[in-house]
């Protein structure tokens, strides 16, 4: 059977940028949903008044606009790019299987950042390069990762950025540091690893290249787990809109697995990007912003522990959710 070029693609350069694969109708639908979700917050936020533009104006993000609590990963228009056949089937012919499951991930509506026309209470998010993939299985591969783009990403209207074909030097990096550093690794059950910029020169000396990817809107922006990444700022004059996807075969969970990733969905709780692993941010021990807080550091008396739009329980979503 004759590779897809996307594959080729991909595993040559440790991500790729699928065109087209989202209809420009399901992109505006997604936008409105978003800009709904945010003004429907107690706080006054108004798509339309810059002056509302502020983290006191806004539910609980990271990064300026990545939004994983209030269930948002469980919102009908969330759950409406999840479902959606064409992005499944790319993910099916990566991982050789229509048996998939999914990871319950949340979405990202960043606001510009820029004294003309966007956010003037913050910066713009400093480089935190990353994997989403445990360091101590340096040799091997873990996950494919998603980003439904759902508007246009030119330069200036940030997103995702790489290191072209780090995933190819993935564990010679940690062969030649002596292993992973404790304090950059998120927990052995966490899977992920954090970078220092610096580090980042000696995979630039092994040829990988910087790159902020662009992409229109309907576009799949895919990458391997061990690919070094990072989110960019938008800083011109556009909203970046996107939800993250992922998929695995089922048969990577037990039975048992199974069973509390029905839970977690029937609860409407979010995971991590790793849809086997039942990692919920929100119940993370010991982390600080693991429940919402407000911009003083007090708990958001507005979180929500249910969508404020229930998805329709169709037979895909209950297949993809590991119920069904």
């Amino acid at each position: 059977m004759t590779k897809p070029q996307f594959m080729i693609d991909l595993e040559r350069d440790g991500f790729v940028v699928i065109p087209k694969v989202i209809s420009e109708e399901s992109c505006k639908e997604f936008q409105e949903s978003a800009w709904q979700w945010l003004e429907s917050f107690p706080y006054g936020f108004k798509r339309d008044d810059r002056s509302t533009w502020t983290s006191e104006h806004l539910p609980y993000s990271t990064t300026g606009g990545l939004y994983n609590r209030y269930s948002v990963n469980h919102e009908a228009f969330v759950w409406k790019i999840r479902t959606e056949p064409a992005i499944i089937k790319i993910f099916e012919q990566m991982w050789g299987t229509d048996d998939l499951i999914a990871s319950f991930d949340g979405m990202n509506a960043s606001l510009p950042i820029n004294s003309e026309t966007g956010r003037t209470d913050l910066m713009p998010t400093a480089a935190w390069p990353h994997i989403d993939q445990n360091p101590r299985n340096v040799d091997r591969f873990e996950l494919y990762q998603g980003i439904a783009n759902l508007s246009n990403n030119g330069p200036s209207d940030g997103g995702l950025c790489v290191l072209k074909g780090s995933h190819k030097v993935h564990q010679e990096y940690f062969e030649s540091v002596g292993g992973f550093k404790l304090d950059q690794d998120a927990g052995e059950k966490e899977n992920g690893y954090t970078y220092k910029v610096e580090e980042m020169d000696w995979f630039k000396k092994k040829g990988c290249e910087e790159i902020k990817i662009c992409a229109g809107a309907g576009d799949l922006i895919l990458w391997d787990s061990r690919t070094v990444h990072w989110n960019a700022s938008p800083v011109g004059n556009q909203t970046r809109f996107v939800t993250y996807v992922c998929y695995c075969p089922r048969e990577h969970m037990t039975a048992s697995e199974l069973e509390t990733k029905g839970k977690i969905f029937k609860d409407r709780k979010g995971t991590t990007h790793f849809p086997y692993m039942n990692r919920v941010p929100a119940e993370r021990p010991g982390y600080y912003n693991a429940l919402p807080r407000r911009p003083d550091g007090t708990l958001d008396p507005a979180n929500r522990i249910r969508p404020r739009v229930e998805p329709a329980e169709t037979p895909l979503m209950l297949k993809l959710a590991g119920v069904a």
